[in-house]
């Protein structure tokens, strides 16, 4: 006997679990004022709902053609959810922002199949613990990370084959290491805007928080350099 398909009303409480659920994570996000806020989440995860349920109901209605796969249009979603991210990341400096609200568009679309495909403790419990990486574990990784002070560099200077080793030398006698670097050579006249994040190197004790004026000071000291910018 072929199953029958999802009913009106066992899609309706699907279609408002995944309101729900996206909602939840929205919220998270709009107080957060990111770019992919409340309404965004409760689409997303609608429309992955309805995606699911329609795949179910298609595969049962046509499954006696032995062309129904649920997993399609599912599959389909997971990768098609790729452009709502990359929408949401974007760079200032050497910054990139965006990335948490990216996994949390994706993960959202996740919740929303699994309430379209008839998974509801999946979908409230991935809800959960999604919400608890952003409420909580922000506060673990402040704790983590305080013990890794950074310097956000910019440096402009005249170009020549030797300005990244001699600034590296400098960094290096300052007990300071180049953690990301950006480098952008204006040929024309002869220039070089150099950005740069650093960090202390293993075991030393400086402070990069106490040290900036004396970290200007020294690149200001190379013959190359003509403007140094602590961010």
């Amino acid at each position: 006997m072929q199953p029958m398909p999802i009913g009106v009303w066992d899609s309706l409480l699907r279609l408002l679990l995944a309101f729900v659920l996206g909602g939840i994570i929205g919220v998270e996000r709009e107080m957060r004022d990111q770019p992919a806020g409340f309404r965004t989440h409760v689409i997303l995860a609608i429309g992955a709902a309805l995606l699911g349920i329609i795949s179910i109901n298609a595969a049962r209605h046509y499954g006696n053609m032995r062309v129904g796969d649920p997993a399609r249009i599912a599959a389909q979603v997971v990768s098609g959810i790729g452009f709502l991210g990359a929408g949401a990341i974007f760079k200032i400096g050497v910054n990139v922002r965006g990335l948490t609200t990216a996994t949390t568009l994706w993960s959202t679309a996740a919740i929303g199949l699994a309430a379209g495909m008839g998974c509801p403790e999946g979908a409230i419990f991935t809800t959960a613990l999604v919400m608890f990486s952003l409420l909580l574990l922000r506060r673990v990784e402040r704790l983590l990370l305080a013990t890794k002070p950074k310097l956000h560099l910019y440096v402009s200077a005249y170009d020549s084959p030797s300005i990244m080793g001699e600034i590296e030398k400098t960094l290096n006698n300052l007990c300071l290491k180049i953690d990301f670097v950006e480098v952008n050579r204006d040929p024309e006249v002869g220039e070089v805007e150099i950005n740069m994040v650093v960090r202390p190197l293993p075991g030393c004790e400086c402070s990069v928080k106490t040290g900036g004026s004396s970290l200007a000071s020294s690149l200001m000291q190379l013959e190359a350099v003509h403007n140094v910018e602590i961010r």
